[in-house]
């Protein structure tokens, strides 16, 4: 009687998931498109949220995603509370000393966003105001800008916002960003955008310095992906 209640017990196990596919736990900060946003059912989209999963399901693996603040995420992965970073997160040199970068997949280009009639250069942001979102390259790019005053902020509708309000006369952010909040319903006509190449660092999936055997698998889905033009194909829906 005991064998056939165990056996019954393990057939039930294995019918509710024993055989379900691992998971890879992801961090992202959601409030950054076309790389990362909440959409209209209120799940996650973007560039970086297609990707990861596509990059996951070459690994046999599920996505968990961890939705969190941007300036979390790496401390976030190096206490293993996450597996991987998928958040436009640029390679630079600094980064890399604490986690492991996967091969690029986009090149890195940073655009300001000023009022139509704000500033149209770099030169021009002398003296004036720039909001930047905690943690980003930008972040660091902007407080070493001479005459400038940096005004810091955990997500970039809040940069974009003070820059609409006439509190600040500028905000720096990943071209892809900016032309998403330039079209949008809710800043579309009201700001503008100049282009300007901050970071030799270009955009990357992040992984722990302690995981390499992660690292080589999503480095060859990610090679994989080019070749077949997949990743190509995933640049033209949401860059263009």
């Amino acid at each position: 009687m005991k064998k056939l209640i165990c056996t019954a017990a393990l057939l039930a196990a294995l019918a509710g998931g024993a055989f379900a596919a691992p998971v890879l736990k992801v961090g992202t900060e959601s409030t950054y498109p076309p790389y990362e946003f909440i959409g209209p059912s209120g799940k996650l989209e973007g560039f970086d949220v297609e990707l990861a999963e596509a990059v996951a399901a070459k690994l046999g693996m599920e996505v968990q995603w961890q939705d969190m603040a941007f300036d979390a995420l790496i401390p976030a992965l190096l206490t293993k509370k996450i597996d991987m970073i998928a958040a436009g997160m640029s390679a630079t040199e600094e980064r890399a000393k604490r986690v492991a970068f996967s091969i690029p997949y986009e090149e890195s280009v940073s655009a300001f966003i000023t009022r139509p009639d704000g500033p149209k250069s770099i030169e021009e942001l002398k003296g004036k105001i720039v909001t930047v979102q905690l943690g980003t390259i930008q972040d660091t790019f902007a407080d070493s800008m001479e005459g400038v005053t940096v005004k810091k902020f955990q997500k970039y509708d809040d940069c974009v916002r003070e820059v609409v309000l006439g509190r600040a006369d500028a905000s720096l952010m990943d071209v892809p960003v900016a032309k998403d909040y330039v079209k949008s319903e809710q800043f579309g006509g009201k700001i503008a955008l100049f282009e300007q190449k901050i970071s030799t660092g270009d955009k990357a999936l992040a992984m722990s310095k302690d995981a390499p055997e992660l690292k080589e698998k999503v480095d060859a889905a990610l090679k994989a992906m080019e070749a077949d033009g997949f990743l190509q194909a995933l640049k033209d829906k949401w860059f263009k």
